[in-house]
This record gives C-alpha cells, sequence and structure tokens, in this order.
C-alpha cells in the first residue's frame, strides 16, 4: 500500500502540475481498483498525510434557498489528445443549494465556448437558477469588476434570454464562489487523475 501511495505522488511530481494531483480519496479509489485493497478509506488518508506532511483547510459552509444561485468558474487540466499531451479547458458549475456539478470540456476558454457551456448546462439541469456568480473573465465582462462590471454584449443576451442576474465577483476573491472553485479541483483530481488518454 505504502510504495503505491508513494508511486501516485511521485508521478504527481514528474508530470510537474501544480493543480492536477492525487488526493488520498483517489489513491484509495485506486488502490481498492487496481491493487484490490481491503483497508479503510481514513488509512489510506492519514498515509498520505503522514507523507506529504500537510494540514487540513478549514471553510464556512453557506446557506442557499433552491434555485436561488449557481457558481461557475473555468479551471485547467491537462490530458493526452490524440497521443499529444495538451491543455484543456474545464466549465465548472455548480449550483448553489443541491451542490449539484456539470463540468464540461473545451479546447479554447473564449465566449463561443462560455455561451456555449451555459445552454449546455441550463439544458441538463432543466431550467435556470436566479442568479449566476462568475468572476470578471473578460469572456464576460467588457470592463470593471464586480458590482461595477459591465457584460459582454452575448452574455447579456443570454441572461436576458434564461432570466438570470449576472453577478461578478471581486477582484481576487475566489472565496465568493468557493464551491465551485473546490468543483474545478475535484473535477481535476478525481476524474483526470491520472491525465486520461482520449
Amino acid at each position: 500500500m505504502v510504495e503505491f501511495i508513494e508511486e501516485c505522488l511521485n508521478e504527481d511530481e514528474r508530470e510537474g502540475l501544480k493543480k492536477q494531483k492525487h488526493t488520498a480519496k483517489r489513491i484509495y479509489d485506486r488502490l481498492v481498483a487496481e491493487k484490490g485493497f481491503k483497508g479503510g478509506e481514513s488509512t489510506v488518508r492519514r498515509k498520505v498525510r503522514e507523507l506529504r506532511g500537510g494540514r487540513q483547510k478549514v471553510f464556512i459552509p453557506l446557506s442557499f434557498e433552491p434555485g436561488e444561485a449557481m457558481q461557475v468558474d473555468w479551471g485547467e487540466a491537462v490530458v493526452y489528445l490524440h497521443g499529444e499531451r495538451q491543455k484543456i479547458n474545464l466549465f465548472c458549475s455548480r449550483l448553489c443549494y443541491s451542490c449539484r456539478p456539470v463540468v464540461l470540456a473545451y479546447t479554447h476558454q473564449n465566449e463561443e465556448s462560455f455561451l456555449d457551456a451555459f445552454v449546455r448546462v441550463f439544458g441538463i439541469l432543466g431550467g435556470a437558477p436566479r442568479r449566476v456568480v462568475f468572476d470578471n473573465a473578460r469572456v464576460a465582462v467588457k470592463e470593471g469588476f464586480g458590482i461595477h462590471a459591465k457584460k459582454q454584449d452575448g452574455y447579456t443576451a443570454l441572461s436576458a434570454h434564461y432570466a438570470f442576474s449576472a453577478e461578478f465577483c471581486n477582484i481576487a476573491s475566489g472565496n465568493e464562489k468557493g464551491l465551485v472553485e473546490n468543483l474545478v479541483a475535484w473535477s481535476r483530481n478525481n476524474i483526470l487523475v491520472p491525465e486520461p488518454r482520449v
């Protein structure tokens, strides 16, 4: 077990990706699937924590009403696409009440992909929330930030069509959309480790 955990952590180091690494949960899942491990997940978590030497982070939970809000964000990951290592862009969305996630992969992080992702997410969810919280990326914002942000024309049309209020975070305030920030990391570490070959 220890050798496998060390190999997973070493693989992360060799790949050199800061944000796309094995989590203790992912290592446990791989141990069970690949090595027939019969032990508990807490045992693996303790060993990973010991080998990494880190402490757990804390968070403050928030409260939302059903259908009230959805948080969205872009993230990056690396996959092998047609045998070549390539960066992909993950459009991550999460409903704030139920925490239901939807993650879509795109080759480009542009306005076309951004708007397409919303249409697909709303189709998957069967509707749109009352408000969407996003950062100040140029795919959505012409100028300004936070409450002073001016939306791009395409995003204005989309929010009017689906009748949601578009809200923007303050600069360097990922905590204002912490549910989806967590989803970006979770997607990379639980779905895309080891790096998929597609």
